[in-house]
């Protein structure tokens, strides 16, 4: 009988071993953030643009209940590429407002492509805005990870974005979060500054409510939510995560739902697996969730969230992801300066 327990206790305990020794895929498991809260830079930045928020727009003024209740910024990705845009994972850096920034540019290049043959997708490089939102913009005054929003949105204004490539002093290809916490101490190489000012967001501008969040996105605008609102990370049955806990965390939102449980889908920067559960209405990326309007109001009224519009052509022939559901067709219309009448004609189950 002792002999029996001692078996059975060493192989509980080799059972155990071998368990830790997996890679974790808790979706609990600590991710990095990288948020950092400072909302006299974001109204400062607002208030010096000729759109300071959203509802000023003409865009805003001209939305209403005529367009579609459900738009899926990543059908234009599908068009333009073959599939959604792969997802993508920050790492241990908190370059989380980088990451968040290049994700919405990235999709507001797509909505571009669609509309315009003679545009073409290219991925971006998110560590660019982080080192230069926390250096050219930020002045290197926050010590360790992290950054603020409205920095973000103001570097690519003021100095564009970059896209993956092999530079003479540099080799962008690849994201390394070692060369990312390396470059946002130290800004973005003086060399590749006027790179990145050849590709310009011409528009940004606040968002502070979940009406004008809707109205952005259904006229092809992507846009970023900076706040203090965690998450549980499993989706329930139809594609949402609940509020929970504290997360200092940026992220994009590139989807509006209408209906009975009207929300907005925020696209995450910790990897494709870190949320379980279905993905919900649109068939959108895993590597998000859909958030309640009630909630995601509540976050854009922290007022470091924002919204994009008009990238200037990045160079490159068209990128073709492959997959076996094939492109989507969807007319887009009023892709401009915050000025358009007319909405994206986006949407489906």
């Amino acid at each position: 009988m002792f002999r029996a327990r001692w078996v059975l206790a060493l192989t509980l305990l080799t059972v155990a071993v071998l368990l830790l020794a997996l890679p974790s895929s808790n979706p609990s498991a600590p991710r990095s953030f990288g948020w950092v809260r400072d909302p006299d830079a974001a109204s400062s930045i607002a208030n010096n643009l000729p759109c300071p928020h959203f509802e000023d727009s003409e865009a805003f003024r001209n939305d209403d209940d005529a367009g579609p209740d459900d738009v899926f910024l990543w059908d234009a990705c599908r068009k333009v590429t073959g599939d959604l845009l792969p997802p993508r994972d920050q790492g241990s850096v908190g370059a989380c407002v980088g990451f968040g920034t290049a994700a919405a540019v990235e999709h507001l290049i797509c909505v571009q492509a669609a509309d315009d043959a003679s545009e073409s997708y290219r991925e971006i490089a998110p560590e660019i805005i982080y080192a230069g939102s926390r250096v050219e913009i930020g002045g290197g005054r926050i010590r360790g990870d992290g950054s603020v929003g409205a920095w973000a949105a103001q570097f690519v204004h003021d100095y564009g974005v970059l896209p993956r490539d092999k530079y003479p002093h540099l080799d962008l290809t690849n994201y390394d979060a070692k060369r990312c916490r390396r470059l946002g101490n130290t800004g973005v190489p003086d060399d590749l500054e006027p790179l990145a000012k050849e590709h310009p967001v011409r528009a940004i501008t606040s968002v502070r409510t979940f009406e004008e969040c809707r109205a952005a996105i259904r006229n092809g605008y992507p846009m970023i939510v900076c706040s203090s609102q965690g998450f549980a990370m499993t989706r329930d049955a139809e594609g949402f995560c609940e509020p929970q806990g504290t997360w200092m965390h940026c992220m994009a939102i590139i989807g509006v739902r209408g209906g009975s449980r009207p929300g907005a889908f925020l696209l995450n920067s910790w990897g494709a697996s870190a949320h379980r559960g279905p993905q919900g209405l649109g068939h959108p990326s895993p590597a998000g969730f859909w958030a309640d309007a009630e909630v995601v109001d509540r976050m854009l009224r922290e007022g470091d969230s924002w919204a994009f519009s008009q990238v200037r052509r990045l160079p490159g022939p068209p990128a073709r992801l492959e997959s076996d559901r094939g492109a989507e067709l969807i007319a887009i219309t009023g892709v401009g300066l915050f000025d358009t009448s007319s909405a994206i004609q986006m949407g489906g189950p």
